[in-house]
């Protein structure tokens, strides 16, 4: 059974408080054009390959094409963001820097999630469930910003990391912070075809990670 699930303000919390900047809305536009591209991509790749859990580790070149894409727009778009808004301006920010905003600027940004549009029970995907762990090491709270980063050294030393899950759990980070950033995110992503059925608030949250998605 799917969790209950709830779209309410939280959705656009980023929106809220930046719409209005020059570099915000630039920052927008930017992602807007580059999430469609990425998402054709991988429902072309479903194909072939069944958007089911028992595919999860199922690998192949264009699956780490798209998770380099994925994680270069995502880094791009939290850089952008973090560089912007920081209250002591640095050379370098890194993806603690990145995860370390969603915790402090969203509420309740483990909770928040993606649907799949799939006929298998485990659709359910929170791509920031574990953020809020400081204990863990940045590759256990984001394990496709991990797999990101491998195949960027060396695709051929790493190609393995290219696989369905970590291209799930990408697409689904950068849905979130697509829905974050606008209001009509939610309205794109619901149409016909798309790889997502619904994002946002996903509660009671163990009720979500029993339909979830497997890492």
């Amino acid at each position: 059974m799917i969790p209950t699930y709830s779209r309410g303000p939280l959705i656009e919390e980023l929106h809220r408080k930046y719409l209005g900047y020059a570099w915000y809305n630039e920052l927008v536009g930017y992602l807007s054009i580059r999430y469609r591209p990425i998402e054709t991509r991988i429902l072309n790749s479903l194909r072939y390959v069944e958007l089911h859990p028992r595919n999860k580790d199922a690998f192949s070149y264009e699956f780490g094409s798209i998770i380099r894409d994925v994680g270069s727009i995502f880094g791009s778009t939290l850089e952008k963001l973090v560089r912007n808004t920081a209250k002591e301006t640095r050379d370098r920010y890194d993806i603690r820097d990145y995860l370390q905003f969603l915790v402090d600027e969203v509420k309740d940004v483990d909770l928040m999630g993606a649907e799949l549009n799939s006929p298998f029970r485990n659709r359910v995907v929170l791509p920031f469930e574990n953020i809020k762990d400081a204990t863990l090491r940045t590759s256990e709270r984001l394990a496709w910003w991990d797999a990101y980063n491998n195949l960027k050294h060396s695709d051929f030393e790493n190609y393995e990391s290219g696989c369905l899950k970590h291209v799930i759990y990408g697409i689904a980070s950068l849905a979130v912070l697509f829905g974050l950033m606008t209001p009509w995110s939610v309205e794109y992503i619901d149409m016909p075809g798309k790889l997502f059925y619904q994002i946002g608030l996903f509660f009671p949250g163990d009720k979500a990670k029993e339909c979830g998605f497997p890492r």
